[in-house]
């Protein structure tokens, strides 16, 4: 259950919650407390029933412990993103504006983590993007607006972005849609691995407080990998030195939930994404329990 709602100063960047009811099934929803020019909600959490195993099913390895994700070869020995230059359209909120800043972000995530997948000896598909206020997944029921307002669903392989909800949750401000972006794609590359089925699996093996866990390691890799990217992409291009520090600080302007993490955990794994350079120090599974709470 959420925590009562409380005053912040500045907008938040929504985290995303790892959902999952079956083995191999995967819906990422983006919740949490959202702060928007001073005003603050709560966006509840919610398990969502849903459909079949993820691209990445195919390459999971039978895990048994965290230990064994760890293996991915996406994460030992690792592989380092490359520089990217993102061609961002100026940030604007009517459809058509966001949806193409959306689309030239996820062009520009896909520059850095096709070869770096492809490295791993891992295939590559980029994902695709619905930015509409009714989304309709394949892995389900759709969130309503209370319960997430951007998640990311394995079996379409699409990333949904309504625009009303982050224009009310987010504000207009670029910075934090392009974290949100970059948190999502995170959760694809977790899927096009495998590592989300296997922590799904893992998570249906487990009591309510080790399923937490997994979902709070989950999580806070995908916080690890946006900050790869924001590596590689700030201070190139569009994403000015001052877009990149903005999105990567606003993983700490967050509440803490039991699914996500402290924010100073939140904040602290994508600064080791940014800091590190390469996807081994995104190991979250492997991590003492301390620095995943």
């Amino acid at each position: 259950m959420s925590s009562p709602p409380e005053r912040r100063n500045s907008p938040v960047v929504l985290v995303a919650v790892l959902i999952t009811l079956m083995v191999g099934v995967l819906l990422i929803a983006v919740v949490g407390r959202v702060v928007s020019r001073g005003l603050t909600t709560v966006v509840p959490g919610t398990a969502l029933a849903v459909g079949e195993d993820g691209p990445g099913a195919r390459h999971r390895s039978d895990a048994v412990s965290p230990a064994d994700i760890a293996d991915n070869p996406l994460l030992s020995p690792g592989a380092t993103l490359p520089t990217v230059d993102c061609a961002l359209p100026a940030f604007g909120t009517g459809p058509d504006q966001l949806r193409a800043y959306y689309l030239a972000g996820i062009r520009c995530l896909d520059e850095a983590w096709r070869p770096t997948l492809r490295a791993t000896g891992l295939p590559f598909t980029a994902p695709y993007l619905d930015v509409g206020d009714r989304p309709s997944a394949k892995c389900g029921f759709a969130p309503a607006e209370d319960e997430a307002t951007a998640f990311y669903c394995s079996r379409d392989t699409t990333i949904y972005m309504p625009r009303t909800r982050l224009l009310r949750d987010a504000g207009p401000e670029p910075a934090y849609h392009l974290a949100i972006l970059a948190h999502e794609y995170g959760h694809h590359v977790q899927s096009l691995s495998g590592i989300l089925d296997d922590s799904t699996r893992l998570e249906s093996g487990v009591d309510e407080a080790g399923a937490l866990r997994l979902s709070r390691r989950t999580e806070l890799q995908a916080n690890c990998f946006a900050g790869l990217f924001l590596a590689a992409a700030t201070g190139r291009a569009a994403i000015t030195t001052a877009l990149g520090d903005e999105a990567l600080r606003s993983f700490a302007d967050t509440s803490g939930t039991d699914t996500h993490g402290a924010p100073d955990t939140q904040a602290r794994w994508a600064t080791r994404g940014f800091e590190g350079r390469n996807t081994n120090a995104c190991d979250t599974w492997t991590a003492p329990n301390a620095e995943v709470n």
